[in-house]
């Protein structure tokens, strides 16, 4: 039996974590990064599997292939053929295979190759990494192959001096059972994706009264919905900010305000 996780936001990750550890006889991975990203200023990365039960577990590593809709929804494909600009020929990782001892890590490299006269843009696959315990732990009389928990985990390949704009439009502001909600509409353009981190602050205060981490509007996607919900009413007025990370080739932010009127 298979189960597939896709890991985007990194808010799923807790979620990603508690459904596997239901999901009998399956192996628990957990990962030091929920994206990889490679541009001029990091050509190579290093990540980290952790087998977080006493039994040996087994990954293979694949590459997998979705679409986005200009809303940023998620598409399925029917082949890998239908991918919009896929890095499964750039990329290069090892081991492909792993057997991760109970309790214990393995490391991954991933990088890209050079290739001459490869149009600039952004190119994007996803690892799927299928992970069961490894054969020795099951019990006789049991199927020879473990129950196995499929993660896909984006990672993005720019190619270029390549860049890209968003910003943040206000919908609506609302007070409800968990709280207060405040609903934007992000933009993006460009020849990338935007990821990045959204602080909702108090002006007043300079409280900072959530953070949501990793929101992706992935290429070719013009738009995101954002649904940003905190539990203490503002005490003036609100500021909202996306910033990429600091080391990301051509980082990106922007901001918006919102009248503390709108939270009476």
């Amino acid at each position: 039996m298979k189960k597939t996780l896709l890991l985007l936001p990194a808010l799923s990750v807790l979620s990603v974590l508690y459904s596997q550890q239901a999901f009998a006889g399956a192996a628990s991975i957990s990962f030091d990064r929920y994206r990889v990203l490679l541009d001029q200023n990091t050509q190579t990365v290093e990540l980290t599997l952790k087998n977080t039960e006493s039994k040996n577990a087994e990954c293979l590593l694949n590459l997998n292939h979705f679409n986005f809709s200009p809303s940023n929804e998620l598409i399925n494909l029917s082949s890998d053929a239908e991918a919009f600009m896929p890095a499964n020929k750039l990329l290069r990782y090892s081991p492909r295979s792993v057997t991760i001892a109970g309790l214990s890590n393995q490391k991954v490299k991933i990088g890209y190759r050079h290739r001459a006269n490869l149009t600039p843009g952004e190119y994007v696959s996803f690892f799927q990494i299928a992970c069961s315990e490894k054969n020795e732990n099951l019990v006789k009389g049991q199927p020879t192959v473990g129950a196995q928990v499929n993660y896909n985990l984006p990672v993005h390949v720019r190619i270029g001096d390549i860049s890209a704009t968003t910003s943040l439009e206000f919908i609506s502001a609302r007070k409800g059972g968990e709280g207060y909600t405040i609903s934007l509409k992000q933009y993006r353009t460009g020849e990338r994706s935007v990821i990045g981190d959204l602080k909702v602050i108090d002006k007043s205060s300079g409280e900072v009264l959530t953070e949501y981490r990793n929101e992706t509007v992935y290429r070719p996607a013009d738009y995101k919905i954002h649904n940003l919900t905190f539990n203490k009413k503002p005490e003036g007025d609100v500021l909202i900010e996306f910033s990429e990370r600091n080391n990301v080739f051509n980082a990106i932010n922007t901001s918006i305000e919102i009248s503390n009127s709108l939270f009476n």
